[in-house]
C-alpha cells in the first residue's frame, strides 16, 4: 500500500498526515492479517531527518546495547540481539516530530478498531555490519501492555542482495512476510503472537521500532 500524499513540505513540524485511504487500508490489513506494510509512509526529506539525528546521537554515545526481558529481567543477549538503542523524546527535534505523527496514527487506530490505544514509545536503532535480532514476540509474558507494534526504516537506497530484512512468522512458524529495510517503509502489526526477527545484513542499517500501549 503506497501513501501517496505530495511532498511539497518536508518540515520536522508537518510530517504529512495519514490519508483517508491509507487509514482505512491500514484498519481493513490489521483486521485480515494481522500486519500491513505502507511504503513511502514519510517523505525522504523527513525520514533523512530522522536518520541524521539518530547518527548524530550515536557519535555522542548516547546509544545503549540492547537488551531482553522485561523489568529487572533485562539482560544482553548477543545470540540474540546484537543492535544499539536510543529511546525518541518529544524534545528530539525529528525524533519528536515521528512521536506527535504515530500519536496522530494512535487516535485513528481508536476510531477505527476501537483498541484502546493509550501511548506510543519507541527507540532508534542501529544495526552495525553483521548485527540481527533473534526470532522474538514484542509483548511480554508479564505485561499485555504492548498491543501494536510499528518498525519504520530509514535506509537509503539498499541493495537486494544486502540481507538485513524484517521476518515475521504465522501462527504455523512459516514466514508470511519477508520484507528489506528500504527507507520510508512501515510495518505495524499486532504485537501478541507476531514472532519475527532481522536478519543480518552486509551494511549498516538504521530504523524505529515502537509499541503502541495501553495501560500505563
Amino acid at each position: 500500500m503506497r501513501h501517496n500524499r505530495p511532498r511539497s513540505r518536508d518540515s520536522l513540524d508537518t510530517f504529512p498526515n495519514f490519508s483517508a485511504l491509507t487509514r482505512q487500508g491500514v484498519a481493513a490489513a490489521l483486521t485480515k492479517s494481522g500486519y500491513v506494510v505502507v511504503q513511502d509512509a514519510l517523505p525522504f526529506g523527513c525520514w533523512q531527518s530522522l536518520r541524521g539525528e539518530a547518527e548524530r546521537l550515536l557519535r555522542g554515545d548516547a546509544f545503549a546495547r540492547g537488551r531482553i526481558g522485561h523489568g529487572e529481567a533485562t539482560h544482553q543477549d548477543t545470540a540474540t540481539r546484537r543492535d544499539s538503542l536510543c529511546w525518541l523524546a518529544p524534545e528530539m527535534p525529528a525524533g519528536g516530530a515521528y512521536l506527535r505523527w504515530m500519536n496522530e496514527l494512535r487516535l485513528v487506530l481508536n476510531r477505527e478498531l476501537f483498541l484502546g490505544l493509550t501511548a506510543f514509545e519507541a527507540h532508534y536503532a542501529h544495526f552495525p555490519v553483521g548485527a540481527f535480532y533473534g526470532a522474538h514476540l514484542d509483548r511480554h509474558q508479564d505485561s499485555k501492555a504492548r498491543v501494536l507494534s510499528a518498525v519504520f526504516y530509514c535506509n537509503q537506497d539498499w541493495p537486494a542482495d544486502a540481507g538485513g530484512e524484517f521476518v515475521l512468522y504465522d501462527d504455523q512458524g512459516a514466514a508470511c512476510l519477508t520484507l528489506a529495510p528500504r527507507g520510508g517503509t512501515l510495518i505495524l502489526f499486532l504485537s501478541a503472537g507476531a514472532l519475527h526477527e532481522a536478519k543480518a545484513a552486509l551494511r549498516a542499517r538504521w530504523s524505529i521500532a515502537g509499541w503502541f500501549r495501553t495501560g500505563p
